[in-house]
């Protein structure tokens, strides 16, 4: 329609010629000038006005603003497509990794799932508008190659001579468009960031299921992003669709005034150009958007490889059954393997009583962490039972099982937020989560660390907590999880990198949790593992032996002689 619009505009010039130094055209010399579109003519008598010069110019005003409403009806479409089509390509990314298995998830390359997350998807998105772009300049080329056949010959087009002035118009848009870029490369800056993390600490947010809530927070980011980078199309759509109009309002009123108050000829205040010379602009951009779009192939060709990469890894969760209390867990004779040729535990037995501690020790490689990953459902056993409450795991809905668990790791997982989104994890601001808040800091020990700080719990931590210490950081850890109410807590080597003053400290806060929770230690250090209800001692895939401190002390030489060496 713009097209049409802008052809018909442009015809209108060839009676207005024609009409110069008259009161009105002779429509019989016109009708043979415009060819096939002669119909323009017909269609301004029959509104009952007469053929005059300025009777032409108004109609040929309205026709281009028309265009300009057509145009920016046209981009602003655009805008929103493309907002959309951005926003399903990510939140298609986004979801497909938290989706994934965790033992696929092992198989991938991290910077390629960072890269193509973080850099490449602007790559797929220049494609999309390349293309789209090729295929809208072709349109446009037939459009006028149409028109250039009906007219029959080369028609006019007036060159403004005010198209500069334009620009103190278009300086206020400048303005606002410039704000909505720097906000979006700020909230730009923070998703990257974000991404990153989530990539990072994937383990982590898939064992706890804090994944399906880090989600939202992503997404959040991209809304605000996508709606940035709607206001900047806007402004782009403003500027694209008022500038010709505006351009020829300039002509007009100069054609008005040349011709009303000084008398001149207005055939010698415009230049010529025909139909062809406009389709050959299309053809010049049908060629450089195709070219735009061949150069950001190999990023579309990365982000769809990357997908179906995503998507065949997906973790199977279909039952809707939810677990609504850990009451017991039991493995049965349960073997695991990554691959056939090497089994990684073989035979174990174990029953995790509700309310109880059980430790795990043992050289590395011996299984430990393998074992925690079958506790939390990152991998399933590939021999024997894993009972919940008697019946099988996978009978249940696995996101509502890993809702319940509590994970603190060797490395604590630390957020570039604030204290009060560390431990909480972006949960909304009632005065219930406060009082869960306060409550998880006095059991962790951090309500005196809180209160130090400048901000109190508005302060913000730094990457991976870097303004804080280790020990801080696994307290925060801590109290995320007593915020969670988790019913299984996962203790993965938590107080290996740590002081022994510090160590005390987390120890005493895992010995004050005893009894309220299930709670599973991995440990190297004693003093961890001394006051568990029952600790197992592992090797090469098995349990060799298990007891409490003191039976295995007294029975088993490889703990007695791990004691004495302070191997754990």
């Amino acid at each position: 329609m713009g097209g049409f619009l802008d052809g018909f505009g442009l015809a209108l010039f060839i009676p207005l010629i024609q009409v110069a130094g008259k009161d009105q055209i002779d429509k019989a010399e016109a009708a043979e000038s415009l060819g096939s579109l002669s119909f323009l003519l017909d269609f301004i008598t029959w509104t009952g006005l007469e053929l005059t010069a300025v009777v032409i110019l108004v109609f040929l005003l309205s026709i281009f603003v028309a265009k300009g409403l057509f145009k920016y009806m046209e981009s602003h479409y655009k805008v929103m497509v493309q907002m959309f089509f951005v926003k399903k390509i990510r939140y298609q990314m986004v979801d497909s990794l938290g989706d994934m298995e965790y033992r696929n998830f092992l198989g991938l390359d991290a910077g390629r799932v960072q890269n193509t997350l973080s850099g490449e998807i602007y790559k797929i998105v220049s494609a999309y508008v390349a293309y789209f772009n090729t295929l809208q300049s072709f349109v446009l080329l037939l459009v006028y190659v149409v028109l250039a056949l009906l007219a029959n010959f080369q028609f006019a087009l007036v060159v403004s001579v005010g198209g500069y002035l334009s620009n103190l118009i278009f300086k206020v848009i400048f303005k606002y468009t410039e704000s909505a870029s720097l906000n979006n490369s700020q909230l730009s800056h923070k998703y990257q960031s974000s991404l990153i993390q989530a990539v990072h600490n994937f383990k982590y947010l898939k064992a706890t299921n804090y994944f399906q809530r880090y989600k939202i927070k992503l997404k959040d980011y991209v809304d605000k992003i996508e709606l940035e980078q709607k206001k900047i199309g806007i402004f782009n759509a403003i500027l694209l669709a008022a500038r010709e109009p505006l351009v020829i309002a300039i002509v007009v009123g100069a054609i008005l005034v040349e011709i009303k108050l000084l008398n001149g000829n207005i055939a010698a205040i415009f230049l010529s150009l025909m139909f062809f010379y406009r389709a050959l602009n299309f053809i010049m951009l049908v060629q450089t958007h195709w070219q735009a779009f061949t150069a950001n192939l190999g990023g579309l060709h990365v982000g769809l490889e990357l997908l179906k990469d995503l998507e065949k890894g997906k973790e199977q969760d279909v039952s809707k059954k939810q677990v609504e209390n850990i009451k017991s867990l039991s493995l049965q004779k349960v073997g695991f393997y990554y691959h056939p040729e090497k089994m990684v535990l073989h035979q174990i037995d174990l029953t995790i009583e509700n309310n109880r501690s059980y430790a795990l020790v043992g050289k590395s490689g011996s299984g430990k962490t393998t074992l925690t990953n079958l506790l939390v459902g990152l991998v399933h056993p590939t021999a024997g039972k894993f009972l919940l409450n008697g019946e099988p795991l996978r009978s249940f809905n696995l996101a509502s099982y890993r809702s319940k668990i509590g994970y603190i790791t060797q490395e604590a997982v630390i957020f570039n937020d604030t204290v009060f989104n560390n431990v909480t994890f972006w949960s909304d601001k009632t005065e219930e989560n406060y009082k869960k808040f306060e409550h998880a800091l006095n059991l962790a020990n951090l309500s005196e660390l809180v209160d130090s700080l400048p901000l109190k719990e508005e302060t913000i931590l730094g990457d991976s907590g870097a303004l804080i210490s280790g020990g801080q950081k696994q307290r925060i850890s801590i109290a995320r999880e007593l915020f969670k109410e988790a019913q299984l807590l996962i203790f993965d080597e938590a107080t290996s990198a740590l002081d022994s003053e510090t160590e005390k400290m987390i120890q005493q806060n895992i010995d004050s949790l005893k009894g309220s929770c299930n709670i599973v230690l991995i440990a190297h250090r004693l003093s961890t593992v001394k006051n568990a209800d029952e600790i197992l001692l592992m090797k090469d895939g098995e349990v060799e032996c298990r007891g409490t401190f003191s039976q295995l002390l007294n029975e088993s030489e490889t703990f007695k002689s791990m004691v004495e060496l302070q191997e754990f």
